[in-house]
């Protein structure tokens, strides 16, 4: 039978408020009780019953994190470091994807209020069709909550990267390299980050007097065989080609070059590849890519950190709501050369 507060209480001798405050390691109790009622709680391998404890305090110590796409390399960091933060500080974590679909967005975060959860994270899925109740209701709410990416007239706090500017510093490092017919495949619609990358790349080419040509715009996806096919269609007419493509994520650019090298176009010496993410895989390809690192990691710690001091400590933002932008680098490795 599972010992409980009141059979401790009876063992040590002592009231249940004693006990409580020792369990909950407070102060106002003697060395002498302190270490009688843990001798008891050691000897009988005593455990709280966190479902009690979460309807005394209202509090359950978990929190939801809701991903885009749990096959994703990327997003496996961000919950590692999710998982990393919240374990530091006591909490444990929940998790939902949306699998780039709204209506599974919508039911992930559904389920995560329903088991409870004090406050969650979320890699928000946008465009049109998005329907933003839910956030409309939780930011009504103050519900405690930080998202992946900023969600346009909505006040949340936020931890993410400046995209416009990473995207904006690896084209201008094509064209240092002479590059100058610079092509971007574009991921989901659904992702603000994809929008800002695009706009990043637009920016780059008119700082730069380069005519801005809709034929090198194209709608990618976020996987490899999605860079391979559309690699192989825009790159079946000779007449025209890019010089250098920057991809919207690392699975994508590693997918590109595998149609290019099916396709004989050797990869950097007639096609420059950038890639965005900095997966592990990106080192040990067979050509090392070029790309962007996120941090993916911190992100998702400073985001846990952040969301359970909002928890923990309500007033603890007395200016309103954080934006915490983490720095992006560009990885220079084989996939780049001097155009020829």
């Amino acid at each position: 039978m599972r010992l409980t507060i009141a059979d401790i209480a009876r063992l040590a001798d002592v009231s249940k408020a004693t006990v409580s405050t020792v369990l909950n390691d407070k102060p106002g109790i003697s060395p002498k009780t302190r270490k009688k009622v843990l001798a008891i709680v050691q000897k009988y391998g005593y455990r709280p019953s966190h479902v009690a404890r979460s309807l005394s305090t209202r509090r359950t110590h978990t929190i939801g994190l809701v991903i885009k796409e749990i096959v994703n390399p990327y997003y496996a960091r961000i919950i590692k470091g999710v998982f990393d933060g919240c374990t530091d500080n006591g909490y444990t974590v929940l998790l939902g994807s949306s699998e780039l679909a709204p209506p599974k967005e919508r039911q992930s975060i559904e389920k995560l209020l329903n088991y409870g959860v004090d406050g969650m994270i979320i890699s928000p899925l946008q465009g049109e069709e998005i329907d933003f109740t839910y956030l409309a209701r939780l930011t009504q709410e103050q519900y405690p909550l930080v998202m992946l990416n900023n969600v346009q007239n909505y006040a949340t706090h936020v931890v993410d990267i400046d995209n416009v500017k990473a995207a904006f510093d690896a084209v201008c490092y094509l064209i240092g390299l002479g590059h100058r017919k610079i092509a971007y495949l574009t991921g989901p619609a659904s992702s603000v980050h994809n929008s800002e990358r695009l706009t990043g790349y637009q920016q780059a080419l008119m700082n730069h007097n380069l005519p801005i040509t809709q034929k090198f715009i194209v709608t990618a996806g976020s996987y490899i065989e999605n860079g391979f096919r559309t690699g192989k269609a825009l790159f079946s007419d000779d007449d025209d080609v890019p010089t250098a493509v920057l991809c919207y994520n690392d699975l994508v650019a590693i997918g590109l070059a595998n149609a290019l090298i099916e396709m004989n176009i050797p990869v950097p010496e007639r096609v420059s590849i950038i890639g965005f993410d900095d997966i592990d895989f990106c080192r040990s390809f067979r050509i090392p890519l070029t790309t962007v690192h996120i941090p993916a990691y911190e992100i998702g710690k400073a985001a846990a950190d952040l969301l359970i001091r909002t928890i923990d400590q309500p007033a603890a933002n007395p200016n309103g709501y954080e934006k915490v932008v983490l720095p992006a680098l560009l990885m220079e490795r084989n996939s780049c050369a001097t155009i020829a």
